[in-house]
């Protein structure tokens, strides 16, 4: 595992910074070998520059003919972020994870109906029309939101559901084990990070027509991404220093 976040662990550390951490650099980026007293130091270090790219990406979203990049490398920031801290190779499941748990932000937490009763995603319930025990759970949750007050549902709300529709044990925490796939982060992953790694380009996502506390519509826009960042970061940041560890794990740089 390597350190990949715009500023290689080699350029954090550096005398400036007061780090003399032990180790070696390999193709450009310091890999640590052992723990030392400067260990706590180093990670600081390099966290507090990373903070700062991430603060100047304000000032490039102020200019017009930046504007997109800087909604990139927010989200390629947020990707990278999660990568590191999560463990597995799940890319679309630890960027969602960081943005439910570690953004502040509820919104990204939310299971989209339309999203989750989509045809499309039959797979996911277990078979779908093709399994009673599948379809009767989705039945469950159609009546779910049916009788809430928009398109976005409480995670909780709908795993209960699922459980209490009557289906096994083990189907049900079958299904309730995908429902982040239908998450507002989940949707973001596909339609925009996805766009920016891999379309080259990316755009604000704008739910018109679903509402979401009280009101029509919503975005994510650079400003709903870059506070999201911020709280992935700081919550990173501050769990690694407190625990010594780099992105807060033991084993960060045990091949996976």
């Amino acid at each position: 595992m390597w350190l990949n976040l715009g500023v290689s662990l080699a350029e954090a550390v550096r005398p400036d910074n007061e780090c003399e951490c032990v180790g070696s650099v390999v193709k450009g980026v310091f890999r640590l070998e052992k723990s030392d007293p400067a260990k706590a130091t180093c990670i600081k270090a390099y966290f507090d520059d990373l903070n700062k790219r991430i603060e100047n990406l304000a000032d490039l979203n102020a200019l017009d003919c930046f504007r997109d990049d800087a909604l990139i490398l927010c989200l390629v920031y947020i990707d990278g972020l999660a990568s590191n801290y999560y463990e597995g190779r799940e890319v679309n499941k630890n960027f969602c994870r960081a943005l439910r748990e570690l953004s502040g932000n509820a919104l990204f937490g939310k299971i989209h109906a339309k999203f989750l009763l989509d045809p499309d995603n039959d797979k996911y319930w277990a078979g779908g029309k093709t399994d009673k025990d599948g379809a009767k759970a989705k039945f469950a949750v159609e009546g779910l939101a049916s009788r809430g007050s928009g398109d976005l549902l409480d995670e909780l709300e709908v795993a209960g559901q699922i459980r209490s529709s009557g289906v096994g044990k083990e189907m049900a925490q079958r299904i309730v084990s995908n429902l982040w796939r239908s998450s507002i982060a989940a949707i973001c992953y596909e339609e925009m990070r996805n766009g920016a790694v891999h379309r080259l380009g990316t755009k604000t996502l704008t739910f018109g027509e679903t509402f979401y506390e009280g009101r029509l519509g919503f975005k994510l826009n650079f400003d709903v991404l870059h506070r999201a960042l911020r709280h992935i970061s700081d919550h990173i940041a501050k769990e690694s220093v407190v625990k010594g560890e780099w992105f807060a794990r033991k084993d960060y740089f045990k091949p996976r």
